[in-house]
């Protein structure tokens, strides 16, 4: 079999392992399988081929997602929760204020995030209404134990 080149062993070379390595990080931090593949400078088709052959590899870019997804839910209660600061416009242009020249700031949330959250976390009590799903309004089912609300 003399030309055929090295025969594989099912474990990745430590230049591969790099690679991988720096793939499953950017995946992690974007979501994103092109970008980060990008990133590692590896085609889509390899990293694909990567996961079918290699089941360790499989579960880190698991993983990875769920590391992405878990970021993904963290912004969007801090933007439910804590809010976020916008700047005042009025005819398009930004209003600052007179005595400090700085913008005059007001801090917003998402009540569309924490509809969605709360839809996602507890889905029993908090699922869309019919035919308003589009709107974004929703239901509360109390039951007996939450009496004190």
């Amino acid at each position: 079999m003399a030309g055929n080149g090295p025969v594989k062993t099912g474990r990745p070379n430590s230049r591969t392992k790099k690679r991988q390595d720096k793939f499953l990080l950017h995946l992690a931090l974007s979501g994103n399988i092109s970008e980060a593949g990008r990133v590692a400078e590896v085609q889509r088709g390899t990293l694909y081929k990567w996961k079918d052959a290699d089941p360790d590899f499989c579960a880190r870019w698991e993983d990875s997602l769920e590391e992405a997804a878990d970021f993904l839910e963290a912004e969007a209660r801090r933007r439910a929760v804590e809010g976020y600061d916008e700047p005042i416009t009025y005819g398009g242009k930004v209003v600052c204020n007179p005595e400090t020249g700085h913008p005059l700031i007001r801090k917003k949330y998402s009540d569309g995030l924490m509809a969605f959250l709360l839809k996602a976390h507890r889905p029993a009590r908090f699922k869309s209404a019919e035919g308003a799903a589009l709107s974004g309004a929703i239901s509360i089912n109390i039951s007996h134990d939450d009496g004190a609300l």
